[in-house]
């Protein structure tokens, strides 16, 4: 089976790992998958490595030539098949990741005659579902990674094909060793920065909790600290020689995951493979209560802060870093959660089991 692995811009730059993680797995499961990525959107990471050279396209013009500009990438698709003449059936799936990729994917799947799978990483994607005016003709099915988004996709959509395919993380063979003795401990602040007020409680909380200790080094990736407005807040706490601003923070996501702790603000209802990564790797996870987000509601180890007032993150930072068997016990919970419920073979079994069905409908489809 042939698989098209069609990404926007923004999640290509936000789930690089999720996306080499999928192309692996389905490669290792005898899968044939073809990643499609903008072009001149700063990707040029992706030409390296195991995947190989993606198909580039263009995702910017108007609405009129978005069939004109997926006509290109089936005509480079069917040429790379040496079926320079006929599209139609080189191509079993396209799935596509991120909203701002959906129409093309649409295009793309119909020139092709293949299902497309569409990626709700996001609550707020239900919405979107309904613009894109898919007939009766296009076997398009839902994947949600959480249970809160299916609900949402059903009240949406109704009669659409809808499956959760949870992600999932990998899990290192050997923990962080939180909070070691005789070495600095670090915190990592990740954020979106998108709810600035959430961002900045996170950061005071920190700054509090570390104000009468030397011994506590701080990351922020560089959305968090642009748009939350938080290195005035450096400055004023003075910070700055301890405090490190992480730009492209996916290239760097190695960096973040040696760390101690890492503080969560955000409730925007978002799947971010990150916060899986860093429970499976054994960090400290302080995070904002997230009901949309099953890691981030239930017992799964994480400390859920209920209301994100500079206080009770400061609170929940000291009951951490002057307690190392707390801290320890809590990753583990952490660790043991992701290996029970969200390992990344998992998410790659379910994966496979969607593209079954929604290749099964495809033939019956076209049997009917």
């Amino acid at each position: 089976m042939r698989v098209l692995i069609l990404a926007d811009a923004q999640f290509a730059r936000h789930e690089r790992a999720l996306i080499e993680r999928v192309i692996v797995g389905l490669a290792v499961e005898g899968y044939e998958a073809q990643l499609v990525l903008p072009k001149d959107r700063g990707l040029q990471e992706f030409s390296v490595g195991v995947l190989g050279e993606p198909i580039w396209y263009a995702d910017r013009g108007l609405a009129l030539t978005q069939k004109i500009r997926a006509a290109q990438i089936a005509r480079q698709i069917a040429k790379d098949a040496k079926k320079p003449d006929d599209p139609q059936g080189i191509v079993d799936i396209v799935h596509v990741m991120g909203g701002g990729a959906w129409g093309m994917g649409r295009e793309l799947a119909r020139l092709l005659g293949a299902g497309l799978a569409l990626e709700v990483w996001r609550a707020g994607l239900a919405d979107q579902a309904n613009g894109l005016n898919l007939t009766e003709d296009d076997q398009a099915m839902f994947l949600v990674p959480e249970k809160a988004f299916e609900r949402n996709m059903h009240q949406s959509m109704p009669e659409a094909m809808i499956r959760c395919v949870p992600w999932g993380a990998q899990i290192p063979e050997r923990p962080v060793q939180v909070f070691r003795e005789g070495k600095l401990f670090s915190i990592v602040l990740m954020s979106s920065g998108r709810q600035h007020e959430r961002g900045i409680a996170a950061f005071e909380g920190i700054a509090d909790a570390i104000a009468q200790r030397d011994d506590v080094m701080v990351f922020a990736n560089q959305e968090a600290v642009a748009r939350a407005g938080l290195w005035s807040r450096v400055k004023s706490r003075k910070l700055e020689s301890r405090f490190t601003v992480i730009d492209r923070c996916e290239d760097r996501r190695d960096l973040m995951l040696r760390c101690d702790m890492m503080i969560y603000p955000d409730t925007l209802h978002e799947e971010r493979t990150l916060l899986l990564d860093a429970m499976g790797a054994g960090l400290v996870l302080i995070a904002s209560r997230d009901e949309q987000i099953q890691p981030l509601s239930e017992d799964s180890g994480v400390i859920l802060i209920e209301r994100g007032s500079r206080e009770h993150w400061a609170e929940q930072i000291r009951a951490v870093i002057e307690s190392r068997e707390f801290a320890q016990q809590t990753a583990e919970r952490s660790r043991a959660y992701i290996r029970a419920n969200r390992r990344s073979a998992l998410h790659i079994e379910a994966l496979s089991d969607a593209y079954s069905d929604l290749t099964r409908a495809l033939v019956a489809q076209r049997e009917s």
